[in-house]
């Protein structure tokens, strides 16, 4: 029986296609002076470190808005949109799939606002959005790769001001 005969089977090599082309897409290259950054207050840092200095800021900016909940309450501060880029951003560089119900949660937005953020940035081409071929109930959200240049440029940014500000990189996570 062959994959023509089994529409599960269909499906499968479906998600596999899509998933292969997703992991084959190239890196966007590093802004020099993000590089010169990282090897200035790490100078034994490869070039991959970047990727996770990058990242350890997406993770550290969704620690800061959870610090600042906290002491303020989370009514007070609303930042759906960024939120949502950060969450898919971390989500990206950990090469995980996430969930709209997930990215809501994660984001801490109420569904039916996170859905329409959700369909404003996929609207602004930021955000592709694609149906679980299992669960015709579920789908998923990525960045597009305007979005991650966009979203890496911002943490480039961060990165280079706190350089100019004396503050060193801290540890990556990953």
């Amino acid at each position: 029986m062959g994959a023509d005969d089994n529409p599960i089977l269909e499906r499968i090599e479906k998600v596999l296609a899509e998933l292969s082309k997703t992991i084959s897409t190239p890196p966007i290259p590093p802004n020099a002076d993000v590089v010169a950054a990282i090897e200035a207050t790490a100078p034994s840092a490869p070039a991959a470190s970047i990727a996770a200095a990058r990242l350890n800021v997406a993770i550290g900016w969704i620690r800061s808005r959870a610090c600042r909940d906290r002491a303020f309450g989370d009514d007070l501060f609303f930042d759906p949109a960024w939120s949502i880029l950060l969450e898919l951003y971390v989500h990206h560089r950990q090469r995980t799939a996430t969930s709209i119900t997930s990215l809501c949660l994660a984001a801490k937005v109420p569904p039916s606002t996170g859905l329409r953020w959700v369909a404003l940035l996929e609207k602004r081409g930021l955000v592709i959005r694609e149906a679980d071929p299992f669960d015709k109930r579920k789908s998923y959200a990525q960045l597009t790769p305007e979005a991650i240049a966009r979203v890496e440029r911002a943490l480039d940014d961060t990165i280079e001001s706190n350089r100019q500000l004396g503050i060193e990189c801290v540890r990556m996570v990953n």
